[in-house]
């Protein structure tokens, strides 16, 4: 009996030394998994995080999938634990659950980012074609869809940086590119219901609510080759709209559209054209009938848009009379000069787009004139409404009157040697360019014309020729004539806008050199005697004040480029 009780606690003690070791054994084997769980989140999080490992193209498939099948293995072991060691290893799993859950949200965002991009890439191929039709409006309402579709998984993604950079690689470029294809999309859409009505027998009211759309919203579209086609089939559709359906509304729209349309292909920089004003008034009046305030705002937006094209700017303006002076040998102060006398504010065009005209019809920038109705010197519809050939003009009839001095029969003095350079030599070129006549008379006029133009050549251009005294001005005769004995003067004061690329220049007295070419730029003074080489000019500022132009220079001795002011050239 003592015997069989020691048997029986030996098997107890045995029975209860192997429950032991069973379960230190499953203790074991649950928290290697947890760990290999959490290392596999690990992972995930770096895959998944911008900043670490993720690039917000990458889809981690493989290290998510190694994630949550490490997470299930480790989460049904520790679930047969129990105690403060089951509850440690569930906090880490719950790290490891919320890894995987941000990782599925970042691999969807990315997916579906990258569904978006071939969508796009559909639009972006069209867009660089220069091509609109039925499969790029599908292409469009794909896009459209999808990014509907999928915006929200885009807000999904942990973490802000990497949040951001996935937005920026999908969504944003192509909400971008569904913005910028709005006007064009609208206006393709319209064309094509505008042409399918046409073809089924249908009213003029109609036809007026897509043409609408084509008015408003053609002049919008950003992308030129796409807007040139869609202005092709909007052509066509003019051109082939039936006589009965030119009624009402639909008519006023197509009307607008093709005074719209001419208007545009007469205007373009520095060109009008004689039927502009007429279209001007017109558009104006239509424009003006239009109720809603918002349409109208973006026709006249449209109106303007087409009428400042005309538009040069100071700055390009004094580039086209320097340019034109010196192809003719003519010093660019003389021509500049002449032209802000002429014209104070240099205008070419009127608002209307009218040639500015002068009380004695002189035309344009130069205000050149016409000698009498049959007078074919030059082509005046082109003097009106050509601002380049209106100052080819000018300049051409200033190099005419240069050579009165060195006819056979001379009709007015030659000034020293007859040196095109010198600006004391133009003064009476200037004269003849407004007429030879008693009317510049210096000993009987107080200020005639050759003064004025002189003036405004000392006040900006900066430099300060001798004039012509006035007791060497002799009209003489009935009908008056100038007495062409040859002047002298004692100064002669060369033209300081004549110089070229590597011409090197010695300056005659300090001067203030720029870091830009223009006065407002910082300054640096150099001393009389300085020398400089031209790098490259004649480069023009744009203050109508300033008719001198400016240099790109270096200057010997000093390190850098510099900007000089061409009247400091002397």
């Amino acid at each position: 009996m003592k015997f069989y009780r020691l048997f029986i606690a030996a098997i107890v003690i045995l029975a209860i030394s192997g429950f032991g070791h069973t379960n230190t054994f499953a203790a074991d084997k649950a928290d290697a998994l947890v760990n290999s769980a959490v290392k596999a989140g690990k992972t995930l999080d770096n895959m998944t995080t911008v900043g670490k490992k993720a690039t917000g193209k990458n889809i981690p498939t493989k290290e998510y999938n190694a994630a949550v099948k490490k997470y299930k293995s480790a989460k049904s072991a520790v679930n047969k634990q129990s105690g403060k060691k089951k509850k440690a290893n569930l906090s880490k799993l719950k790290t490891v659950n919320t890894q995987i859950s941000r990782g599925k949200k970042y691999i969807n965002a990315v997916s579906n980012g990258k569904k978006i991009a071939s969508k796009k890439a559909k639009l972006d191929k069209d867009i660089k074609m220069g091509v609109i039709n039925s499969k790029t409006l599908v292409a469009y309402s794909n896009l459209s869809k999808d990014l509907n579709k999928y915006a929200s998984t885009f807000d999904a993604v942990y973490d802000k940086k990497t949040r951001d950079t996935v937005k920026k690689l999908y969504k944003t470029p192509a909400e971008k590119i569904k913005k910028d294809l709005n006007y064009a999309i609208i206006v393709k859409k319209a064309i094509d219901e505008t042409s399918k009505l046409m073809k089924s027998n249908t009213s003029s009211n109609k036809l007026a609510v897509p043409y609408y759309k084509i008015l408003l919203n053609i002049d919008s579209i950003p992308q030129q080759k796409m807007k040139q086609q869609l202005m092709k089939e909007v052509k066509k559709i003019n051109s082939t709209i039936p006589s009965k359906l030119k009624t009402g509304k639909f008519a006023e729209y197509v009307n607008l559209e093709m005074n719209f349309e001419r208007l545009d292909s007469y205007i373009s920089k520095g060109k009008s054209n004689a039927k502009v004003p007429g279209l001007y008034n017109q558009l104006k009046k239509n424009i003006t009938s239009i109720s809603s305030k918002t349409d109208k705002a973006r026709l006249q937006k449209r109106f303007s848009g087409i009428m400042n094209r005309q538009k040069v700017s100071i700055k390009e303006l004094k580039g086209m009379l320097t340019k034109s002076a010196i192809a003719k040998g003519i010093p660019p102060e003389v021509v500049k000069s002449i032209a802000v006398t002429e014209n104070g504010n240099l205008t070419q065009f009127l608002p209307n787009g009218e040639v500015f005209k002068s009380h004695d019809n002189g035309y344009g920038i130069m205000q050149v004139t016409p000698m009498s109705d049959s007078d074919k010197s030059y082509d005046w519809n082109r003097v009106k409404y050509d601002l380049s050939y209106n100052i080819q003009a000018g300049v051409e009839i200033l190099a005419k009157k240069w050579t009165y001095a060195f006819l056979s029969s001379p009709v007015m003095p030659k000034i020293n040697n007859g040196e095109k350079n010198l600006l004391e030599n133009w003064y009476f070129a200037i004269m003849a360019y407004n007429g030879l006549s008693t009317k510049n008379d210096p000993n009987k006029v107080t200020k005639p014309y050759q003064l004025k133009v002189y003036e405004n050549m000392k006040n900006r251009t900066l430099m300060n020729p001798e004039i012509v005294k006035k007791q060497d001005v002799i009209f003489t005769g009935n009908p008056v004539k100038l007495k062409t004995t040859p002047i002298k003067t004692k100064l002669k004061t060369k033209s300081t806008q004549f110089y070229k690329k590597n011409d090197r220049v010695t300056i005659s007295a300090s001067a203030n050199f720029r870091t830009k070419p223009t006065t407002k730029s910082t300054r640096k003074s150099f001393p009389k005697g300085t020398k400089v080489t031209i790098l490259g000019g004649a480069i023009e500022d744009d203050s109508p004040a300033n008719l001198f132009t400016w240099y790109k220079v270096s200057v010997s001795g000093a390190k850098g480029t510099w900007y000089v002011a061409s009247s400091n050239l002397k």
